[in-house]
């Protein structure tokens, strides 16, 4: 059964709801703040060193995959792959605060007895050693050559091998 308001409490509920306070309009949002470090790719503008950004990743995976054989595959783990190559860049200055190259590696066997998958799956993010003041440029260039792993990083003498030695352990 449907009940209905008899139109005598119509006007008093209108009149008790015009008592009420005016309901505010809701605040315009804060203004965003932009951001105090991008992505080396997205310094000065987004996208504006994709191409260059993308090369220097896959030159590095190349002479990663030469070299990985002969040093940092013949360790604990058979298997290394190089992932995600990240720099953030200080937007206002354009100096690099940090770059890292993320590895993982696997080492799966097979147990004798209950024929089980064993496996290891460690990952590491390996930082470039940069000094205080890298330019985004500098460090471009500094990695332009043939062989960018063993070239000198900006305001340091080692490499981004030497890097790698010392973090793929």
């Amino acid at each position: 059964m449907t009940a209905f308001l008899p139109l005598v409490h119509i006007p008093v509920l209108a009149a008790a709801l015009a008592m009420l306070p005016a309901a505010e309009a809701p605040a315009p949002p804060a203004p965003v703040a932009a951001p105090l470090h991008v992505d080396l790719v997205d310094y000065p503008t987004p996208q504006a060193n994709w191409a260059a950004f993308r090369d220097l990743r896959h030159r590095l995976e190349d002479a990663f995959d030469d070299v990985c054989p002969d040093t940092f595959c013949e360790g604990e783990f058979t298997d290394y792959a190089p992932m995600k190559l990240r720099c953030s860049v200080e937007r206002a200055s354009g100096r690099v605060n940090a770059c890292g190259w993320a590895f993982a590696a696997s080492e799966v066997e097979v147990d004798p007895v209950s024929g089980a998958l064993l496996h290891r799956q460690p990952t590491w993010l390996c930082r470039f050693p940069l000094g205080a003041r890298t330019s985004v440029g500098a460090l471009l260039a500094s990695l332009d050559g043939p062989q960018p792993l063993f070239q000198s990083l900006p305001g340091t003498r080692k490499t981004l091998f030497d890097a790698l030695a010392e973090c793929l352990r």
